[in-house]
């Protein structure tokens, strides 16, 4: 092997290793003023991807509104615990692949906006195996009600975004609704470029290889 990959690979590897272990960190955002003064409820929820034993842990927290008031009520269900969040509260939900709903869902009145931060950790994001049959997802849900009638989105569930983790570790986002933001935060941008890193390194060696081959 000749010296200039063997340089090639180890800062690759090296660059991959100081930046892939952490967090997946989003920053979400919502123009509410379509609906500004309404009762109605927020949900966060977290699933666990089928065929996979690895965790995830999702924590909400820096919730801001402008006008908007926490409305009273709480329900937590499966591996929650935390909050509200609307309220200044820290959410924790807790993915064991065991409870298949983690979920807290806040009454709300709803002002002109409102923001959030997720952050994803766990095996799934920092140790994926590629064993799974589906994304982890993180998934926020507005209605206006505390009936679960849904607003500002199209889903008829009422899912207004969306943070999945592939089983090969890899984050997506999907903004259900047109008034929601869903902006990685600098440590999420970190752990994609370790990705990379690796994924640049797994390149280098299949062209070594092919080279030896012929």
């Amino acid at each position: 092997m000749r010296k200039s990959h063997i340089l090639i690979i180890s800062f690759a590897l090296l660059f991959a290793a100081t930046t892939w272990a952490g967090s997946l960190d989003y920053l979400v955002t919502m123009n509410t003023s379509s609906i500004d003064g309404t009762n109605g409820s927020i949900d966060f929820a977290l699933f666990p991807g089928a065929g996979t034993d690895l965790t995830l842990t999702a924590t909400v927290s820096n919730f801001i509104t402008d006008t908007g008031v926490y409305g009273g009520t709480q329900t937590l269900t499966g591996n929650a615990s935390g909050g509200p969040v609307t309220s200044g509260g820290t959410l924790t939900l807790f993915d064991d692949t065991v409870s298949q709903d983690n979920d807290d869902l806040e009454s709300f009145t709803y002002g002109n906006t409102l923001s959030f931060l997720v952050v994803l950790r766990g095996d799934a994001v920092d140790a994926p195996d590629g064993l799974g049959t589906s994304p982890n997802e993180f998934d926020f849900y507005t209605y206006s009600d505390t009936a679960g009638t849904p607003v500002l989105t199209s889903d008829p569930n009422g899912i207004s975004g969306t943070i999945d983790v592939s089983p090969e570790g890899i984050a997506g986002t999907t903004a259900v609704s047109a008034d929601l933001t869903i902006s990685p935060e600098p440590e999420s941008i970190w752990l994609f470029a370790g990705a990379l890193g690796f994924a640049g390194a797994a390149l280098v060696l299949r062209r070594i290889r092919a080279g030896n081959s012929r």
